[in-house]
């Protein structure tokens, strides 16, 4: 009985670096084939030439009608709560961001809707992350807040 016992230990002490060989080698030929069948991320293009209406400013609902419009030749125009504005736009896979300073038409306002207009600006200038959900436009910024548009009817 002695012996037997003492040749299957001697059995799975041989084989035991082998099986340990066979496990990562495994785990890597899993991973690979679980790639292989990942599918390529997916790409959103822009929604172009589409109004869109602000309806939350950081979890908030503004106070006037602010809206955006971006149409194919990157040609952006908008009302921002107390100013009408112009520019153009760069728009990439996920990022937005103005080519240059929009331009834009002053008007005087209220204080409180100067600080949503404020918020709207860091946003809209910092190059913002873009995404679409359903008929939504978000925009979040990149040093923070996020602009959350409706599709216009």
């Amino acid at each position: 009985m002695r012996r037997i016992l003492t040749a299957l230990l001697v059995g799975l002490a041989a084989c035991g670096p082998a099986l340990a060989k066979g496990k990562p080698a495994q785990k890597e030929k899993e991973q690979q084939e679980a790639t292989a069948q990942e599918s390529p991320p997916n790409y959103k293009p822009f929604p172009h030439n589409y109004i869109f209406n602000l309806k939350d400013i950081n979890g908030k609902a503004p106070p006037a009608d602010i809206w955006i419009r971006i149409d194919t030749t990157m040609r952006g125009s908008g009302f921002s709560g107390c100013k009408s504005w112009s520019g153009v736009f760069v728009v990439g896979g996920n990022r937005l961001g103005p080519k240059a300073m929009p331009a834009v038409a002053d008007a005087k306002c209220d204080p409180a809707l100067q600080a949503i207009e404020r918020d709207f600006w860091q946003v809209m200038l910092s190059g913002p992350y873009w995404d679409t959900q359903g008929s939504d436009l978000i925009l979040k910024g990149a040093k923070g807040g996020v602009l959350r548009f409706t599709r216009s009817l």
